[in-house]
């Protein structure tokens, strides 16, 4: 009989879920018992749903459930021979016979899967090096409305990988037939239990997503409660459900670990990308419970990038995140006043774990072009061509000729040019984010990119034919695949080998990369840190990613598009021609033309005991206009209110309003004549 270990504590942290805001008017407000999902004795590829009560098969419950269905913990798996079998309660670590099979563990209430009528698990393969792990957080799609959480399969995105094989919300398919010997899919790059594999001997844990809220959610929510043929309640439980697991792992590995990596990928790459970022927010609570551990988090075809209406559907907080605590009862995320999801980007919350707990590093694996990423962007109100200079999808004078080469009004489609038509653009948003976290968190972050129609669409960790390049160490070969590129993370952020040193702000001492040259050999920031791993081009063009990191002549630059002058830009910028020639001189402010860069702004460094209000008071503009004029920029403001000393943003003072010591302006109004 296999060993069990108490999920007492687990439950009792996790059983109060607050109140759903809401129900649908025909959902039913008692609990059910789950049915549980057996494969065929015939044909174990194909479930049937029994009763646990009574062994009935065929038992299947509605959904959506307004209260989650009630399941006990158990562990199932093939060890014994080649039947499926289960024990009561989960079995320990310790007491896994097989290094080579997968154990299915099924925590029990209150975990579940969104639309309430399925039971949540998770898979484990025993390891043969103690203390070594890899905790796989899957992606599985959000959502965080009606048609997106529905039942609708050709509209919804919560748990997409479970349609294969169910209509509900699931752990998906390719879990539970990889308990199989013969069934492969989830033991592939690094997964794969060949010698070949840097994690070939780490105990393995797949989390599934079957909540659609990044596994951080701790709420029951109602969509469209007003409209019976659109209402739908969804249970987003990720938070209790990782938690569950977490504290499994904990229990199992507490006193052992000594290296973690924490990854977000997918099962297949049909999967959506949404979901893996849990790695990243249960990333905290790991490195706290296992202090000796070296955790590195890699996050595999999931950058984060939105259009501004990702903020305005999380801005209620749908998900109930600031409610989910870890195992010990602690919020898992920031207080919403350092860090909130209707607020700030994932960009900001890497950069507070990054000052809070510094032994932890992040990663990004990435295809530049990926499909679903970009699709994720588009729904949310971004764009994949917005402009066409600085860094933007369509290349200025290449894959779009300049006015001499072609007119301007046989263009067909053209998007605008110039920057300030870049805010909604996906490649620009893409360069801009990604260089921001490489500038902003030297020592705690790297990236691998990859670009072109030949490689893999998603899921770059799992594909086992991967051949990418790796970064800064002399010591490293030169193309190796993801596994290595994840096992390698933590050795090369610092560089060990002194190849590269960091000054305090962020910003490049020294850089001596293997068959570099010397500092000023290479053309970019980028390139001085991270070598080879970004494909050639997929972040250039962005003002200001040419520089040591620091303020520089080029932070607040743009390029005139095709036709404009500095006095045709000047509004877009809220300025004017003759601000702009004097940030640029030359014999005439009618010498700039296309293709040229200038400055359209100027450069303000924040100091100790600034914030962007008390910035905006002293040029006499707003919080709003400055927000505005640095958006997808090298200088980009998610929320204004983190901007912090040592962050430079680009600043067009109002003259009439600027602000010289305490009230006194600049260029004070003129008195009033007065009549004698």
């Amino acid at each position: 009989k296999m060993h069990s270990i108490g999920i007492i504590c687990c439950v009792l942290l996790f059983a109060q879920l607050p109140g759903s805001q809401g129900q649908c008017a025909s959902s039913s407000s008692t609990a059910s018992v789950c049915p549980q999902l057996v494969p065929s004795a015939a044909d174990p590829s194909v479930y049937v749903q029994v009763n646990p009560l009574n062994n009935s098969i065929s038992y299947t419950l509605d959904f959506p459930q307004q209260i989650p269905c009630t399941s006990s913990a158990r562990t199932c798996s093939y060890v014994t021979g080649n039947s499926y079998a289960c024990s009561s309660g989960l079995t320990t670590a310790a007491g896994m016979t097989s290094t080579d099979l997968y154990y299915e563990l099924f925590p029990g209430s209150p975990t579940a899967c969104g639309h309430g009528n399925r039971e949540f698990s998770f898979l484990v393969r025993k390891g043969t090096l103690p203390g070594k792990l890899l905790v796989a957080m899957m992606a599985g799609g959000a959502c965080w409305d009606a048609a997106g959480c529905g039942m609708d399969p050709s509209l919804r995105s919560l748990a997409i990988d479970s349609l294969d094989y169910d209509s509900a919300p699931s752990v998906p398919k390719a879990f539970k037939d990889n308990l199989q010997r013969t069934v492969t899919s989830l033991k592939r790059g690094v997964l794969d239990p060949s010698p070949s594999n840097p994690f070939a001997g780490y105990t393995v844990v797949l989390i599934p997503d079957c909540t659609g809220d990044l596994h951080a959610g701790n709420a029951s929510h109602t969509y469209a409660q007003n409209d019976p043929s659109k209402c739908v309640t969804v249970h987003h439980r990720g938070a209790v459900n990782a938690g569950a697991v977490m504290n499994w792992v904990v229990q199992n590995f507490g006193a052992s670990a000594t290296n973690v990596l924490l990854l977000g990928t997918g099962s297949s790459r049909s999967s959506k990308a949404a979901g893996s970022h849990g790695a990243a927010f249960w990333a905290p609570y790991l490195q706290s419970a296992l202090p000796t551990a070296t955790v590195r988090v890699v996050i595999d075809s999931s950058l984060a990038l939105f259009g501004p209406g990702w903020y305005t559907a999380m801005k209620s907080d749908p998900w109930g995140t600031t409610l989910s605590r870890d195992p010990t009862g602690a919020s898992l995320l920031p207080s919403a006043d350092r860090w909130f999801i209707g607020d700030d980007d994932m960009s900001t919350y890497y950069e507070y774990v990054a000052k809070a707990m510094p032994s932890i590093a992040f990663g990004d694996i990435s295809t530049v072009d990926h499909p679903t990423q970009q699709a994720l962007f588009m729904q949310t109100g971004g764009s994949l061509s917005d402009c066409c200079l600085d860094g933007c999808s369509c290349d200025f004078g290449v894959s779009v000729p300049v006015s001499s080469v072609l007119p301007y009004s046989v263009r067909q489609g053209s998007p605008p040019f110039g920057t300030r038509g870049g805010q909604l653009d996906w490649l620009k948003t893409l360069r801009v984010t990604v260089l921001r976290r490489i500038r902003r968190m030297p020592y705690n972050y790297r990236a691998w990119l990859n670009q072109g129609s030949s490689s893999p669409a998603s899921f770059l960790t799992i594909d086992t034919d991967l051949a990418v390049n790796w970064f800064p160490r002399t010591d490293l070969p030169v193309s190796v695949n993801a596994s290595i590129f994840a096992a390698r993370l933590g050795a090369a952020l610092g560089d060990g080998s002194g190849a590269i040193t960091f000054n305090p702000d962020g910003s490049l001492l020294k850089s001596t990369l293997s068959g570099a040259g010397t500092l000023d050999s290479l053309n970019t920031y980028t390139q001085k840190i991270s070598g080879p791993t970004i494909c050639s081009g997929c972040l250039s063009g962005v003002p200001g990613s040419t520089i040591e990191g620091r303020s520089g002549n080029d932070l607040c630059n743009a390029t005139l598009g095709d036709g404009e002058t500095l006095s045709g830009v000047a509004p877009a910028y809220g300025t004017d021609w003759m601000s702009l020639y004097m940030l640029n001189g030359g014999t005439s402010p009618d010498d700039w033309t296309t293709g040229q860069s200038f400055r359209y702004a100027h450069e303000h460094l924040v100091r100790a005991g600034e914030t962007l209000v008390s910035v905006a008071a002293r040029y006499g503009t707003t919080v709003t206009d400055l927000v505005e004029l640095n958006y997808n920029t090298i200088t980009h403001i998610q929320n204004p209110i983190r901007v912090s000393a040592g962050t430079t943003v680009c600043v067009v003072p109002r003259w009439s309003s600027v602000v010289v010591s305490g009230p006194h302006l600049l260029l004070p109004e003129p008195s009033p004549c007065v009549a004698s």
